[in-house]
């Protein structure tokens, strides 16, 4: 599909997704993440198992997400929004495989890899993405549905 190789090229041009979780209250929650992504559109971030996204996940696993370029001019505007489903990674070889996209991704500098080893590597796997394009035509959308 041409709209799913669009959006994997745009992927990899981008560093930082906004996920937004919701707390046991129902209030809304948004947090910029460094990222990872993979053929199927699977999202990956590492953080602290104690932040309030990450303890929102174990309530309500259901999120969203944006990832988009800044930009001043309305024909720039492109970018994703996306819905699904986050978690923990688990399985020590996905995870070293991931680790090691993400370390050539942002080129990270070895004094961090304690602080890597410590933290919790998450997935956001999608169930609904919609591309966004004014670069095409004034709102030009595509949805797919994983």
């Amino acid at each position: 599909m041409e709209s799913k190789e669009a959006i994997r090229a745009f992927l990899e041009t981008q560093s930082t997704l906004t996920l937004a979780t919701v707390d046991d209250d129902g209030t809304p929650r948004a947090a910029p993440l460094f990222y990872v992504s993979d053929d199927d559109l699977n999202l990956y971030w590492l953080s602290s198992p104690t932040s309030r996204h990450s303890l929102n996940l174990g309530a309500h696993p259901q999120v969203a997400a944006t990832i988009y370029p800044a930009v001043w001019a309305w024909t720039a505007i492109r970018g994703l929004q996306i819905e699904g489903i986050a978690g923990i990674v688990t399985g020590s070889e996905h995870r070293e495989s991931i680790l090691a996209c993400y370390q050539q991704k942002f080129n990270l500098p070895p004094d961090l890899n304690a602080i890597i080893e410590q933290s919790t590597l998450y997935t956001l796997r999608p169930t609904w993405i919609r591309w966004l394009d004014n670069s095409v035509s004034f709102g030009f959308k595509a949805e797919i549905t994983l």
